[in-house]
């Protein structure tokens, strides 16, 4: 029953945070998407937050291919010939995230939280890779 219970909040969250996405811009979701990330790792080795942060981890998912096909405005502001590979250099860096957010949302309902914190360790590194090419 309570693993009932956690997909079904997690159902509802990831709906709530694609109907969320729809509406914001790219640095709201951003910030949205550190804040549940910030959340996580502040409890990743508590096995009573897992169902919670599962969740966020769903959240995170949602939000990132809810920004998939959004173009930040730095990469508008590159040479015109450099922006289909930057674009899709981008696309990669959030697909790679989307994938991490996925594992680590199976790791916490497993309750594997040494795994979820090798992954959500992962995650910043890649948000900070991230940043140093997409915010200057």
């Amino acid at each position: 029953m309570r693993k009932i219970l956690a997909s079904v909040f997690v159902v509802v969250s990831v709906v709530a945070a694609i109907a969320y996405a729809e509406v914001t811009s790219i640095k709201q979701d951003m910030m949205a998407v550190e804040k549940f990330a910030k959340q996580i790792k502040a409890t990743v080795g508590d096995a009573s937050q897992n169902a919670q942060n599962a969740a966020n981890a769903a959240q995170i998912v949602a939000l990132m291919q809810a920004n998939l096909q959004k173009v930040p405005d730095i990469i508008r502001q590159w040479p015109q010939d450099q922006q289909p590979a930057v674009w899709q250099n981008y696309q990669e860096h959030i697909n790679y995230a989307v994938a991490i957010s996925a594992q680590l949302q199976t790791a916490l309902q497993n309750n594997d939280n040494a795994t979820a914190a090798a992954l959500i360790q992962q995650l910043f590194d890649a948000k900070e890779a991230s940043h140093k090419i997409y915010n200057n």
